[in-house]
């Protein structure tokens, strides 16, 4: 499964279900506003099973980069062209 986050709050309950919901072969997209939640909640995200990624072009956007971000976390920036291929390879997505 996919799951976008585009917001840069979201309700603590539900975020965490989320996170707890998400496998080592699920995605988590932060995009847009979206990359202000993975500072937001990156102690709840520290315990996620998926794999966490963020557009470079939103980061590039609020002047931030992935040192910006919490250092526990395994983040990998994508172009706007590699969103393509995630969407591809993981099915159901989910957007936040």
């Amino acid at each position: 499964m996919l799951y976008t986050f585009a917001h840069a709050s979201y309700d603590l309950v539900s975020f965490e279900q989320y996170i707890q919901a998400a496998s080592p072969d699920d995605a988590l997209l932060f995009w847009q506003d979206g990359v202000w939640a993975l500072i937001k909640y990156a102690d709840k995200l520290k315990d996620c099973c998926g794999k966490i990624y963020v557009l470079q072009q939103d980061l590039a956007a609020r002047n931030l980069c992935l040192d910006h971000l919490s250092p526990y976390l395994a983040i990998s920036e994508l172009a706007l062209s590699e969103w393509v291929t995630l969407t591809e390879r993981y099915f159901p997505q989910f957007a936040r």
